[in-house]
């Protein structure tokens, strides 16, 4: 295995087990327990973050890889898949900021009304709408890398 490979194989790997905290904390949210799922939450934004910075570091060392199947399948499946998903990780990316930045100033006011008045509905529709989202990522970005590195594999 190449570096590149390795490289792109830990870029998924790294989103995958960042969504799996994701998954954690909205478990923990619909149990209904505030501290847990601001753990939880708080080390996902911070793996997205350094995520984020290792991914465009690779992008920067690696460039962008190139699809190497035939035009018919590059125009019918690759480039409407990675239009999904460049658009919806730039959606999910929104959404997190806007759904982080929700839930910190929410718990100034803890839990009841107070916390109601701070946007703990917002934060609790924003949270639904960024798991979607963020699920659509993963999902086209399984599909982008088994077409990239499994379908059409580097020579």
């Amino acid at each position: 295995m190449d570096a590149k490979m390795i490289m792109w194989t830990g870029v998924l790997l790294g989103l995958t087990v960042a969504y799996g905290v994701a998954c954690l904390g909205a478990y923990e949210a619909r149990k209904g327990n505030v501290q847990p799922h601001s753990r939880w939450m708080l080390t996902m934004s911070t793996m997205i973050g350094v995520w984020l910075v290792g991914y465009l570091l690779k992008l920067q060392v690696f460039g962008t890889e190139q699809f190497r199947g035939p035009e018919e399948q590059y125009r019918h499946w690759y480039l409407p898949i990675l239009s999904v998903h460049i658009t919806l990780a730039f959606v999910t990316i929104g959404l997190g900021i806007a759904n982080l930045y929700t839930g910190l100033s929410s718990l100034r006011f803890g839990i009841g009304a107070g916390a109601m008045r701070a946007g703990v509905g917002r934060h609790r529709m924003l949270g639904r709408l960024l798991m979607w989202s963020l699920s659509g990522t993963m999902l086209t970005a399984y599909a982008v890398f088994f077409m990239l590195f499994v379908l059409y594999p580097p020579e």
